[in-house]
């Protein structure tokens, strides 16, 4: 997965978030056109059968009425014509009171469409013109309007349109940004992915070019005495020892990355004696401590109990404490802290020696990450921190690290039983 496909990926989620919303509009217009039009159409038959009922009460207008408002709402005070007629078999003419006529060149197809069409229901005439055919006192009268009801939903297309293009622009522009933002997370693990994997290469092609080096140097050589012979054979052992240790730390690290994905939250209930796990793993490092000619100082308050597994608290702690020992400096002093806080129980071990630049503080957390960034320097693979940081996630420890010219200090909290 290169650039190429986080860019299709991107167009792909543009297009479907562009088709959804294409979806709804339209949806919606649909909703909005189809309600004009009913209102439209239902105020229309209304209008028309107030304009027959005025025709047909032999020029008594009902209270209220206005004779050029013919076919309107009280509260709606612009004109409406409605001609209204007399319908004898296919022959149409003019009732009292009527607010329009039609022109006499369509009368006569009217009347043979008022004569078909069924009586009490909105029926279309022609383009743009519907009629109302009813009975009031066994007489037929027709009523024929403007299809105000076509017209106001033809009316609203522009509108529609005009909206529709600048949503789908707006949202095209926004699913551009938010493409951007939802991939991120996923290019960026594919990126560390990446890393990861090449830094893997790295690591493991340096031992295995001398295993094969001093392979080849004990098969072109079969007469080489056996010290020598032992010599090569012990450079191999190594540089397997050395291929098993990167090997056991990235299964450690995919272990804990399984965990994080599930987080059941099933060790929930397990207790660790923080205190011993402490005072043990210190003690282990004081003959190291002695050989390296630094000191080391502890400080572990009794009886605190924390809510974790014992095997991951003792390994982030000796992580942290082997981490401290590598770096402090000649005749400096490593420092290892549990004590009670009102947040839990709260761990830190420091070391002095040269501070961590600041700019590099956000990356020691990093797979294969040293901060001389020289592969083939220091000792380790650059894994431990990154497995600490796992295990810290996975206990929800909030692993922290600051850096002073006094000291680099590594720091987390536990919830205290």
């Amino acid at each position: 997965m290169g650039l190429g496909m986080f860019r299709k990926l991107q167009i792909e989620f543009v297009a479907l978030v562009m088709g959804v919303v294409t979806i709804i509009l339209l949806s919606v217009f649909a909703c909005i056109g189809a309600m004009t039009y009913q209102q439209t159409a239902d105020r229309l038959a209304t209008d028309m059968a107030v304009a027959i009922d005025a025709a047909a009460d032999d020029g008594r207008a009902p209270r209220g009425f206005a004779p050029f408002e013919l076919g309107r709402h009280p509260e709606d005070r612009s004109p409406m014509p409605v001609a209204v007629y007399v319908l004898e078999g296919e022959t149409l003419s003019s009732a009292p009171r009527t607010g329009a006529l039609l022109d006499e060149g369509v009368l006569a197809d009217a009347g043979a469409a008022a004569e078909a069409a069924p009586a009490g229901e909105v029926t279309p005439f022609s383009s743009g013109t519907v009629l109302l055919k009813r009975s009031v006192r066994d007489v037929l009268y027709v009523a024929f309007a403007d299809d105000s009801a076509g017209g106001s939903v033809r009316g609203l297309i522009p509108i529609f349109a005009i909206v529709g293009v600048g949503a789908l622009i707006v949202f095209f522009a926004v699913s551009i940004l938010f493409a951007r933002w939802a991939l991120r997370p996923v290019r960026r693990a594919w990126d560390q992915q990446r890393m990861f994997i090449s830094n893997a290469s790295h690591e493991l092609k340096t031992p295995l070019a001398i295993i094969k080096a001093n392979t080849e140097i004990l098969l072109d050589e079969p007469e080489t005495d056996a010290q020598t012979r032992a010599k090569w054979l012990s450079s191999t052992q190594g540089s397997v020892h050395e291929m098993e240790g990167l090997v056991d730390d990235m299964l450690a690290l995919a272990s804990i990355d399984e965990a994080l994905d599930r987080r059941s939250g099933s060790d929930g209930d397990a207790v660790a004696d923080a205190s011993r796990i402490v005072e043990g793993i210190a003690l282990q490092f004081e003959s190291r401590a002695f050989e390296g000619g630094f000191s080391l100082e502890a400080d572990v308050e009794d009886g605190i109990a924390v809510r974790g597994l014992s095997d991951a608290v003792a390994q982030l702690v000796r992580i942290l404490l082997d981490n401290a020992c590598k770096y402090v400096d000649a005749d400096g002093v490593v420092r290892v802290q549990l004590a009670r806080r009102a947040d839990g129980a709260w761990f830190s071990v420091s070391n002095t020696g040269n501070p961590i630049p600041p700019e590099k503080l956000d990356h020691v957390f990093e797979r294969f990450y040293r901060g001389d960034e020289a592969h083939g320097s220091g000792s380790g693979h650059g894994l431990g921190l990154a497995i600490a940081k796992g295990l810290s996630d996975q206990m929800k420890a909030d692993l922290t690290v600051t850096s002073t010219p006094d000291a680099t200090t590594f720091s987390f909290s536990l919830p205290i039983i």
